[in-house]
């Protein structure tokens, strides 16, 4: 009695340690959704990262960079001495072109087209204009001439035409300097930490957001000095094609001098571009907030992690221990009271139907005792022949239940069988032993190959980070020749390059195995998709593609996995990026029918698709055939795997070199 009132003291021991770390652990998920904590922040804090070593800032300081060069960029046609210059001369003709301005035109160019001062045109276009008997107002008199009919008469050129063009470009410029203002607004020194100067070495022209720096005579080793010294920074001189840059994320997927002539830079000849972030963060911007939540998280997550952790492995622990015990009193007692119940109950049933028949015949046969002691004895008969094929049967399902469940090689009764059981018996036991085989062919392949990924990549991991460690380390000196500053840069892409590589291998690998753990949840996928083409747009202006979205006016909601229904979308956008042809249309449409959300993505591709649809869905197929572009080959497959994993489906559609991808999720 002692003994086994110590077992139920410890029985209820576990219990109440079961019911603890669950509410724990409830309690832990519940602060964890609160606070809008994500995994990657639990990952950064517990292996120490600082802020500037998350993937959170490397985005927006990538973001940072690129929009610091737009605000220089405008500025460059707007300013002359770091202020707005009303002043400079617009030919209107070449500003609706190019958007060139020009500090001075000289008197001998005054027929290569008709100009106004940039003020005065702008206040004209503020004013508005005024047209009467076909004759516009003029607030303003052209350079160099009295009137657009003077000109147009000395110029030999239509005055309605000229007309046509000033209007135009006044509705131009009045959104130009709008845009203008905006931008050194939202950009300017007190309003956000990142800092930037773009200087003109032709002109000598510097246009920047820090006061100090508007100074013609402004070296550049002061400019490196002072960009240098922030914590980020970025900088590139058109002259030898020399980039350095500390923690800027992912901005090297943008061509500086190619975003500089797409925004009409002013400029003339070579120039050098700075950019920095001051990581003290003086200014509370979105860097100062994003720090500041950082460092509440380093102080919050290390406690809630080790209470979780805890109860997760009591609860791990004890559980076990339950459902151990729990499953052997269920088993236990359902088997005493259920075993054979069914099949004697069947057979019951029959026998009472033919006992019935039995009986008839025998009121046909007579009430002679011998008749009815002949009748009794060939029931008997059948009733035992009839149990002895049920219990025969009945084995034979046991020991196919059981080679079901994965119990190894099933034991199939044989003996004393009858002859249809005995061929049963034979085939099962022969299905069963070449199920066990490729059973363990299968297991040996999926052990080999999951080893092997893990293996390769973790073997690729060591001395790839070490590449990827040495050539930073390399950036930072400073080495003279632009043949290795270029090669460093080389080495610096293809590293990053193969370790993006090694990652999508993994995750191809737990797509397709089935090893991710899923978070289904309520999500809008109008606002996932419209906020991915927000941070693709301008990517794909790079390459001149235009993003044609068609969306339904109201929400509509999917049951998914947030970050992995990200990571599908996210990857059809890159591989449109990289694979369509230039300067086309990608259209995204976005529909509901009946019960399901369908998302559909269209786009003309650059190569020949000579490969079929299934085909591109596999593991290292690429639709370009020579292999010259970035891509890993894995992205639609790891697309379509974890598509299929939510429960949703992936088609993808070839016509000639038309490539459209269709996607469907269960409507929340």
């Amino acid at each position: 009695m002692e003994k086994k009132g110590y077992r139920v003291f410890w029985r209820w021991v576990v219990l109440l340690l079961n019911l603890a770390a669950a509410a724990a652990l409830a309690f832990g998920n519940t602060r964890y959704r609160e606070e809008g904590d994500t995994r990657e922040l639990w990952e950064n804090v517990l292996r120490g990262r600082s802020w500037e070593e998350t993937e959170e800032y490397a985005q927006q300081a990538s973001e940072a960079v690129y929009r610091a060069l737009e605000a220089a960029a405008r500025a460059s046609r707007m300013e002359k001495g770091g202020v707005y210059d009303p002043d400079r001369i617009i030919r209107v003709r070449d500003y609706l072109d190019v958007r060139a301005v020009y500090e001075e035109v000289p008197e001998s160019q005054k027929k290569d087209g008709i100009c106004y001062r940039l003020g005065d045109l702008y206040q004209w276009s503020l004013k508005g204009t005024n047209v009467r008997e076909n004759i516009l107002q003029e607030s303003y008199a052209p350079l160099f001439y009295g009137s657009i009919q003077e000109y147009a008469n000395e110029c030999d050129e239509e005055y309605q035409v000229v007309v046509d063009q000033i209007l135009e470009a006044m509705n131009v410029l009045q959104k130009d300097v709008g845009e203008y203002q905006q931008l050194q607004k939202t950009w300017s020194y007190e309003a956000v930490n990142v800092r930037y100067a773009l200087k003109d070495l032709g002109s000598g022209n510097i246009y920047t957001n820090v006061p100090e720096l508007r100074q013609r005579e402004c070296s550049t080793e002061e400019l490196e000095q002072y960009f240098y010294s922030l914590g980020s920074y970025y900088s590139f001189d058109s002259r030898t094609a020399n980039v350095a840059e500390r923690k800027i994320g992912e901005y090297y997927s943008y061509n500086t001098h190619a975003l500089l002539t797409g925004w009409n830079a002013h400029l003339n000849g070579e120039y050098q571009v700075y950019v920095g972030i001051d990581t003290r963060f003086p200014v509370a911007d979105a860097f100062a907030q994003g720090a500041q939540r950082y460092a509440a998280a380093k102080v919050r997550l290390p406690r809630y992690g080790l209470i979780m952790g805890g109860s997760a492995l009591i609860l791990l622990c004890t559980l076990f221990v339950l459902c151990w015990r729990l499953s052997r009193y269920i088993s236990r007692y359902l088997g005493e009271i259920f075993a054979h119940m069914h099949m004697a109950l069947r057979i019951g049933i029959f026998f009472a139907g033919y006992l019935l028949l039995a009986l008839g015949l025998w009121k046909l046969l007579g009430e002679g005792a011998f008749a009815g002691l002949i009748l009794v004895l060939y029931n008997l008969g059948v009733l035992a022949l009839l149990l002895g094929e049920e219990l025969q049967r009945q084995r034979l399902l046991e020991a196919v239940q059981a080679m079901a469940e994965g119990a190894g090689e099933a034991e199939f009764p044989k003996e004393r069988l009858f002859f249809g059981n005995r061929q049963l018996a034979e085939a099962v036991s022969q299905l069963g032993e070449g199920l066990q085989t490729a059973l363990q062919e299968q297991m040996k392949s999926e052990r080999m190959k999951a080893a092997l990924i893990t293996n390769v990549s973790h073997d690729l991991k060591t001395p790839l980070t070490s590449i990827i460690n040495y050539v930073d380390l390399m950036k930072r000196e400073r080495i003279e020749s632009p043949k290795a500053q270029e090669y460093l840069q080389v080495l610096d892409q293809k590293s990053q390059r193969l370790k993006q590589l090694t990652e999508d291998l993994v995750e191809a690998s737990r797509a397709s195995s089935g090893n991710v753990v899923l978070e289904i949840q309520r999500i809008d996928l109008k606002e996932l998709l419209m906020q991915t083409g927000g941070e693709f747009t301008e990517r794909f202006a790079v390459r001149g593609l235009t993003l044609m979205e068609n969306y339904p006016e109201s929400p509509l909601y999917v049951e998914a996995d947030g970050r992995h229904l990200w990571r599908i979308i996210e990857n059809l956008y890159r591989n449109v990026e990289k694979y369509a042809m230039p300067y086309t249309r990608v259209y995204v449409d976005l529909s509901e029918e009946e019960e399901r959300a369908v998302l559909s993505m269209k786009n003309i591709s650059e190569q020949a698709l000579n490969i079929s649809a299934e085909e591109l869905t596999e593991r290292f197929t690429r639709g370009d055939e020579s292999r010259s572009t970035e891509g890993s080959g894995l992205g639609l497959s790891i697309a379509k795997d974890l598509t299929e994993l939510q429960h949703g489906t992936f088609g993808i559609y070839l016509d000639g070199d038309l490539f459209k991808v269709t996607m469907t999720f269960a409507k929340a």
